[in-house]
């Protein structure tokens, strides 16, 4: 009895939650991608190296990124993981986005990132702030498109290592933008995708961490805006990437419920959701490699 009543009065809160967000949404927009301000430099400097810190962990052991291209896909409001990739030798960094959230962001700041990155050598970080700072197209370079055209967004570049973080959750249709970047993956490319599969409002989601899942899809898309979380699982991202040729597909969980909130986050949810084992899962990285093996839709000969 216990539990569902904590299960009642989550839901209830939660469609609170779920119609504020659909108001801020309509209000102003897409506008803050993470919850650190720009107006707090050090607050983003420590978001971003702990957000690349991430990205070198899921990816394969012993990949080294010299002389690497390098795509990222929704960066948000900072392209700060880009200059990293170039201070540790990547050839170039190109990012899309649907919002142009990291435009006219001050070369000043890739400085300050630098000057607090422990890795790489002096010739690299030099090399990385010069192209940062002089916006080098193909080197450093950022489209803006809202068809999110991934392809044209590349202007006929291909790349060795694509990654995201914290992107593809928001995605309407995932399984049409990992066909799109399949599109611009070299014979070799390594993906690297950080997704967030948890209640995105900031306080329910320590309190019910799997609440946006509580509600029938009718209901749930009543309160839809730009970026509203899909409430796809790792099944549905692992299926989508081996469709379009991927292999040695893997999703490591980083976090998972803890267990004193596990048995109340787990009852109640809508039918899709009851019951799946995953449900304990809050984050973690998909990993892929294009093609895995000869035989692959574009694999080399």
């Amino acid at each position: 009895m216990k539990t569902a009543l904590r299960n009642l009065e989550m839901t209830v809160l939660g469609l609170g939650f779920l119609g504020l967000a659909w108001g801020k949404s309509r209000l102003n927009g897409y506008s803050t991608p993470n919850t650190v301000a720009k107006s707090d430099p050090d607050g983003q400097i420590a978001y971003l190296l702990d957000i690349f810190a991430s990205l070198r962990r899921f990816m394969p052991p012993g990949f080294d990124v010299r002389g690497r291209d390098v795509l990222e896909l929704s960066p948000g409001a900072s392209r700060g993981n880009g200059v990293l990739f170039l201070a540790l030798g990547a050839r170039s960094y190109h990012a899309i986005d649907v919002f142009d959230l990291a435009g006219g962001e001050d070369p000043a700041f890739y400085q300050r990132l630098l000057a607090r990155f422990p890795e790489g050598n002096a010739f690299g970080r030099a090399r990385a702030s010069a192209l940062a700072g002089a916006a080098s197209p193909r080197a450093f370079g950022y489209a803006v498109g809202r068809d999110f055209d991934i392809p044209r967004l590349s202007e006929g570049r291909q790349f060795d290592l694509i990654v995201s973080c914290a992107a593809f959750e928001h995605y309407d249709d995932p399984a049409s933008a990992i066909a799109a970047m399949t599109q611009v993956a070299r014979p070799g490319c390594e993906a690297v995708h950080i997704i967030d599969l948890q209640t995105h409002s900031r306080w329910i989601r320590e309190q019910d961490p799997n609440n946006i899942y509580r509600y029938p899809a009718p209901l749930y898309r009543l309160f839809a805006f730009p970026g509203q979380p899909n409430r796809l699982r790792p099944a549905d991202y692992m299926s989508s990437f081996e469709t379009e040729g991927w292999s040695d597909v893997r999703f490591v969980p980083s976090r998972t419920v803890d267990p004193a909130l596990r048995e109340a986050s787990l009852s109640g949810l809508s039918a899709p959701f009851a019951g799946r084992d995953d449900m304990i899962i809050l984050d973690g990285a998909l990993t892929a490699r294009y093609p895995g093996k000869a035989g692959w839709p574009g694999a080399s000969t």
